[in-house]
């Protein structure tokens, strides 16, 4: 990811959880609307996640938030707790090689 990216997935996380919590004050919602349009104008999923935030947030906040949290946890390709946890496993175990390492691999499915 670049910069940019980065910087974009911070705010979204910052105003969902700030939604989670609260309503946003309207600054709030002006500063994020505007730093997604700096940092992503050409990403289209972005956008309409930000714009699917903004139209739900009057409506149902926490909602809003969670929803613009799950958006940017796929976006960023954040790993699920599952995959923390095979990562971890695998860099625990005494690991065949080869075929072997192909094939166990394969078992897992």
């Amino acid at each position: 990811m670049t910069n940019t990216l980065v910087a974009f997935g911070l705010a979204a996380m910052t105003a969902a959880f700030k939604a989670k919590q609260r309503p946003l004050t309207e600054g709030e919602v002006d500063a994020f609307t505007a730093r997604a349009n700096e940092l992503v104008p050409d990403d289209a999923l972005a956008q309409q996640a930000v714009a699917a935030f903004l139209t739900d947030l009057p409506i149902d906040y926490v909602a809003a938030g969670q929803a613009l949290l799950d958006f940017t946890c796929a976006w960023s390709r954040i790993p699920t707790p599952e995959e923390i946890r095979r990562a971890e496993t695998l860099l625990t175990e005494d690991l065949p090689s080869g075929f072997d390492a192909w094939q166990r691999e394969a078992d897992r499915g």
